[in-house]
């Protein structure tokens, strides 16, 4: 059985392998001869003392001197023609030896090289220098290491470089262990890693290095070189998508590699000068493949995102590149960075393309690819502006600086701002018209209609491919799928949850601001849908008390009114109607009452309506305390009271009815008791009026109980009284005092 190996522990060793190498190479940095100067050529093509560092072989008073030759102190001036001195050049200070194309001036690069640091290794030193005009020799002695702190900001430049090279390579195939392409650009990363690591050597040394440590550094920075391009050719040709058959796909392996075979192994360095044209062919077939991709994938939204990752990285390093070495170069001015330096934007690009084929946030690409646009722009403008104005006009640096800044802060800038809104802008639904198409979906009766509405309303948003209803059973949630491909939308207030496939009919990625602004809304649609509902449903339930109200008092009354046999009665519960009718009306919550009045006035107005039917009445409400009921207990026990009476009258026969009223700290007991026909309790339906009371009775946590017998009916309710009764004691006597001063 496969053993299986975490890709994390694969990472961890590929992490700490590339460290140490780094390290290695920084030790080696570290052990060649040192004698604490920084050299540079001077305008005139002379090699000068440039800066010298504290605790070196040389006193601080050369700095900016001349340096002629270096010679043994053993060489005198009596045999200096037997053993002459070396004389420097600027060529011997080069960055990059792989650019010089002549096979004998490479060679004697190299030789001088090894002449050089034999020299510093081989005792103390004649050094020639000319100061103000005056020519000295200076007799010293090289320190056998370098100090780690003398290393240049170059190297660590480009072991950085290195580093990252590789270690993101390992970190993307761990990834993607199962991707061409993840392999594709490890390959890539590892040419970089070659290249940058070995040049930071190289590169950064004081003077020289032995023949056998450069030129070995030489051999892997330039196939480090080669090696990069394998990985990248390769890398376009299958990703996004396959263009070649496979068996060609070992093409740029063979052509490549076959390359770097004839370069280092056929009489090097004959054929070096070959390395730049192979580079350049490499890179010509790159960008055939980048365009062919792009052209295959030009209907594919993903695959063309992925590109772009690519693009931006490429034109962002690229352009890098040309704008800080390229264009002073053609400008007759020194470049802007070292090339040590620019091995950074080759960094750019080679963790652009693998945020590609990891495909991170291709989503967001758009929007970031603007703002490096815009930057970019505004960089290049103020480079373009400088030198006009410095070669142009022949003005000052100082001032020419000044006006290329205020120009592109007074002009560049607005307009990069003005661009970004117009691009940022929701073209397809403004403000005002999002707010009315969510009011009409909340409005809506029709729960199919409401979801016609909703699909509608975000095709018309982001003008999808494809709207798709999500019927499935577990948890769907506002988020991006597929890279952008799709943009899922959670479920609110029971429509169902919805996917947008492909933004604007296939031509982006849904991006994260999408996300953002389909989050809002769908919880403005939510929000909408609720506060619409709790409306319809405040709507019904102020419809049913009205319509309880209306038949638990109102009714009554009126038919109080049509059996009273006096005028001044009938008058009486007509005004007592308009009275409640206008309450029920306009005065919904009503206000306390003390429960003696209360029991007071409906006593009189029980009594009266029942006697006027002929019906004798017992009542019993001794004992009740001095309580301030809510208005919600008044209208209940008023509505109890007022129904059960008229059922009475209607329906028992009765000749005598017991109404007994009774309280104890917290609850309320209210019992009508008559001596009519009753009725089967199984077996009779009880009709809207007792419905309501019990509903009422239920919604303020009481009883209600109904039973009846051949003998007479019973009805009896419980009601839990607001506040304890004593306590409300103080209460009621203020608001009797209040009552009778109103009076």
């Amino acid at each position: 059985m496969r053993k299986y190996i975490a890709p994390g522990k694969l990472f961890a060793v590929a992490v700490m392998f590339s460290i140490a190498l780094a390290v290695g190479l920084v030790w080696l940095a570290t052990q060649q001869p040192w004698l604490g100067m920084q050299l540079g050529v001077g305008p005139q093509g002379e090699v000068r003392i440039e800066r010298v560092a504290p605790g070196g072989s040389l006193p601080p008073q050369v700095a900016g001197a001349r340096l002629l030759s270096l010679a043994s102190f053993s060489a005198t001036p009596s045999n200096l023609s037997a053993k002459p001195a070396l004389w420097i050049e600027p060529n011997d200070l080069i960055e990059e030896p792989d650019t010089i194309g002549s096979p004998e001036f490479l060679r004697s690069f190299y030789t001088r090289q090894d002449q050089m640091i034999a020299l510093l290794r081989g005792g103390p030193l004649a050094l020639e220098i000319q100061r103000e005009g005056q020519r000295e020799t200076l007799i010293v002695l090289a320190k056998a290491t370098r100090p780690l702190a003398d290393l240049p900001m170059k190297l660590w430049m480009q072991l950085f470089v290195a580093l990252t090279g590789g270690i993101v390579g390992a970190w993307v195939v761990c990834l993607r262990p199962r991707d061409g392409a993840a392999w594709m650009l490890m390959v890539a990363g590892l040419g970089l890693a070659m290249a940058s690591s070995t040049a930071a050597l190289y590169s950064a040394r004081e003077l020289a290095l032995s023949a056998p440590v450069f030129t070995t550094a030489s051999r892997i920075n330039s196939t480090g070189s080669l090696l990069f391009g394998i990985g990248m050719v390769t890398l376009f040709l299958i990703y996004p998508r396959r263009i070649i058959p496979r068996p060609m796909l070992w093409l740029p392996t063979v052509v490549i590699g076959a390359a770097i075979a004839f370069i280092q192994l056929v009489e090097w360095p004959s054929h070096m000068g070959l390395l730049n044209e192979a580079i350049a062919a490499t890179m010509a077939v790159l960008l055939a493949a980048i365009i062919a991709q792009v052209v295959v994938n030009r209907r594919d939204p993903r695959a063309r995102a992925m590109l772009g990752w690519f693009g931006l990285s490429i034109g962002v390093g690229a352009g890098g590149f040309v704008l800080t070495s390229v264009v002073p170069t053609l400008l007759n001015l020194p470049p802007f960075l070292e090339q040590s330096t620019a091995f950074l934007f080759f960094l750019l690009i080679y963790v652009g393309i693998a945020m590609g084929v990891l495909r991170y946030r291709l989503f967001d690409l758009p929007k970031w690819s603007f703002g490096l646009l815009f930057y970019g722009v505004g960089a290049a403008l103020l480079l373009v502006l400088d030198a006009a104005l410095i070669y142009g006009l022949a003005l000052d640096r100082a001032p020419a600086l000044g006006i290329a800044l205020a120009t592109v802060g007074l002009v560049y800038l607005p307009m990069r701002e003005a661009a970004a809104r117009w691009l940022r802008r929701n073209r397809a639904l403004p403000a005002e018209v999002l707010y009315l198409r969510i009011t009409e979906i909340a409005h809506a009766m029709d729960p199919v209609q409401q979801q016609d509405l909703q699909v509608a309303f975000w095709a018309d948003l982001f003008n999808p491919l494809k709207v798709t209803p999500i019927t499935a059973g577990k948890p769907v949630a506002t988020a991006l799928q597929q890279d952008g491909a799709s943009l899922t939308l959670s479920p609110v207030a029971g429509l169902p949850g919805l996917r947008l496939d492909w933004a604007q009919k296939g031509a982006r990625l849904f991006s994260s601001a999408d996300l953002a602004r389909a989050k809002a809304l769908n919880t403005m649609i939510e929000r909408s849908l609720h506060q619409h509902q709790e409306y319809v449903e405040a709507v019904t339930s102020e419809r049913l008390r009205i319509n309880r109200d209306m038949h638990d008092n109102i009714g009554i009354l009126l038919l109080g009114a049509l059996h009273a046999t006096t005028a001044d009665r009938k008058d009486l519960l007509i005004r007592q109607t308009l009275t409640d009718l206008r309450d029920i009306i306009s005065n919904p919550d009503q206000t306390s009452l003390p429960l003696p009045q209360l029991v007071a006035d409906l006593r009189a107005e029980i009594v009266g309506y029942l006697e006027a039917a002929d019906i004798d009445v017992r009542w019993h409400d001794n004992g009740l305390p001095n309580a301030l009921l809510a208005p919600q207990i008044v209208r209940t026990l008023r509505s109890f009271l007022r129904e059960s009476t008229s059922n009475i009258v209607r329906h028992s026969g009765a000749r005598c009815v017991d109404i007994d009223l009774s309280a104890s700290a917290e609850q309320l007991t209210v019992t009508l008791q008559d001596d009519g026909k009753g009725f089967d309790a199984a077996s009779v339906r009880m009709g809207n009026g007792f419905r309501n009371l019990a509903a009422r009775v239920a919604q303020l946590g009481g009883t209600f109980d109904l039973s009846s017998t051949s003998s007479g009916t019973r009805i009896s309710t419980k009601l839990h009284l607001d506040r304890e009764l004593e306590a409300a004691g103080a209460d009621l006597d203020e608001h009797l005092q209040d009552r009778r001063a109103a009076e």
